[in-house]
């Protein structure tokens, strides 16, 4: 078995591990590689950020409510990127803002009763340029985002050696992580929360990580963004409250729309 073979083999035995000492154990096993890490340099006009409303209310009323969240004692679970505790800034940029409406809309979640959907969303100008991690495709999702196949290809073609061969497989298995659809499973989101917490603490530059989006069938992106990145390159825009209202089987139709703060629209 290839040494890349067993370092997988341990971490989905971790990742099933229900125990207090599994996740630390997965991160101290990322810590220990070697995980060459594709980054790009973005820099979209606005950044778009969906919440849902879970409780019940009928706005978020301020800034603090619509950013990352910051009530760390609430986070109980593991999120795509975040773990218990911690609250990390989930968005979009302005060419991919329907994607957000895709992630946040429950019954996409396996929230299969639902009949209305409120979201609240806020919009953010960006004034410097976005450095992210790339999560490239897997060989399940190659071919749907060109963008993303386009660094792949030239990611992959970097060396031609049974070493890098050895990175490429590593990282094949981080890409099938980030493309599983694991809400139902919330545990299993310890290797992507943990390989997004080795880039923060790795590359201390890096502002975040761009991945494709799973519940828009990867064809658009995600970005997930440190919270000390929001203070230094953003800058709060407006927000408004979204209704959507089921018409058909997983069929919503925005039927109200409320602006708030002086929004006038994304371009």
């Amino acid at each position: 078995m290839k040494p890349s073979e067993i370092i997988i083999n341990r971490l989905n035995e971790l990742k099933d591990d229900s125990s207090n000492s599994s996740y630390p154990h997965i991160k101290n096993i990322l810590s220990n590689q070697l995980i060459p890490v594709a980054f790009i340099e973005h820099y979209p006009s606005n950044l778009i950020r969906y919440r849902r409303h879970n409780k019940g209310e009928k706005f978020f009323y301020n800034v603090e409510e619509l950013t990352y969240r910051q009530d760390i004692l609430d986070i109980n679970n593991f999120g795509r990127a975040n773990e218990p505790g911690q609250g990390l800034f989930y968005c979009n940029d302005n060419f991919n803002q329907e994607a957000g409406i895709t992630e946040a809309v429950s019954i996409f979640r396996g929230n299969t009763e639902s009949k209305e959907e409120i979201l609240s969303v806020g919009a953010w100008n960006l004034k410097e340029k976005l450095t992210l991690a790339v999560i490239l495709p897997s060989k399940s999702n190659h071919g749907i985002n060109e963008e993303f196949d386009s660094i792949k290809e030239f990611y992959e073609n970097f060396e031609d050696s049974d070493n890098y061969k050895e990175l490429i497989i590593f990282n094949e298995f981080l890409s099938k992580e980030f493309a599983s659809d694991l809400i139902k499973h919330k545990s299993n989101y310890k290797i992507t929360c943990a390989f997004s917490n080795y880039i923060k603490e790795t590359y201390p530059n890096v502002d975040g990580i761009m991945y494709p989006s799973i519940k828009a069938e990867f064809k658009d992106i995600n970005l997930v963004l440190w919270p000390e990145v929001i203070d230094k390159k953003m800058s709060f825009l407006t927000a408004r409250r979204q209704i959507f209202t089921l018409v058909a089987p997983k069929t919503f139709v925005e039927t109200n729309v409320k602006d708030m703060i002086g929004y006038t629209g994304l371009s």
